[in-house]
């Protein structure tokens, strides 16, 4: 399996993710590039974010990850959250693109990281 894209509700009740296995990006099919489609259910709630985060392979290259604007705070605590489990985990914050209502963060691997011990 050399990719996944769009997986929707890792925890199967909300939120929306597009993980990339493999050095190589997967060409996308034409339908998905359209920036009037999007099928991307973002996360509403913190533990829901945290939860898909922790459930991913620590492996991972790179991934997206859809955050409704219900969660951008004027301090940032909740995003500070979800971005504080990414960071324990080996990924770093690279960007994001606002949609509509949402945000889609894109983190990688960390170049330092060299996998703290797997204790939690």
């Amino acid at each position: 399996m050399s990719s996944m894209t769009a997986i929707g509700g890792l925890n199967g009740m909300e939120g929306g993710a597009s993980v990339n296995f493999s050095a190589d990006p997967p060409e996308a099919p034409a339908l998905a590039r359209s920036k009037a489609v999007t099928h991307v259910r973002p996360f509403t709630s913190v533990e829901a974010a945290i939860t898909a985060l922790e459930s991913l392979d620590r492996e991972l290259k790179k991934f997206e990850l859809a955050v409704a604007d219900s969660l951008q705070d004027y301090l940032g605590v909740q995003m500070a959250q979800i971005t504080d489990c990414a960071l324990a985990r080996g990924w770093e914050p690279v960007s994001f693109l606002q949609k509509d209502g949402f945000r889609v963060y894109r983190y990688e691997a960390m170049r330092s990281y060299k996998g703290r011990s797997k204790r939690r």
